[in-house]
């Protein structure tokens, strides 16, 4: 089910953009909103346990970790790219329009599997 999430995300995104122009080694928007989303998902999960707040952000960077890894990046890639879509708010803007509609769209799925 993870997987139609991002399928139907990328198409949706690829059918509406044209060519993107940021630098080698930059994130795509597609690929920064699916991390984005994993990890928030994970904060949520991590804030969720019943631990205390030093061990919750153990967890959190052990879930980041495998975030990272299943997308083929690591945390300095990501860093760099957040660091590039702050400088440009409007392609911000895009990757946090799809960051909300993925987080949605899993909601609407957690919903109706309960």
């Amino acid at each position: 089910m993870k997987n139609l999430i991002y399928i139907l995300t990328i198409l949706a995104i690829v059918s509406c953009s044209g060519k993107e122009e940021r630098p080698k080694g930059i994130l795509s928007e597609e690929k920064m909103a699916l991390i984005l989303s994993d990890i928030y998902y994970a904060e949520y999960k991590a804030n969720n346990i019943n631990v205390g707040p030093d061990s919750a952000e153990t967890v959190l960077r052990h879930y980041e970790l495998k975030i990272f890894e299943d997308h083929g990046t690591n945390d300095s890639v990501y860093k760099e790219s957040f660091k590039y879509y702050l400088e440009y708010p409007q392609k911000l803007e895009k990757v946090y329009d799809i960051v909300i509609d993925t987080v949605s769209l899993r909601e609407q799925i957690q919903n109706a599997k309960k």
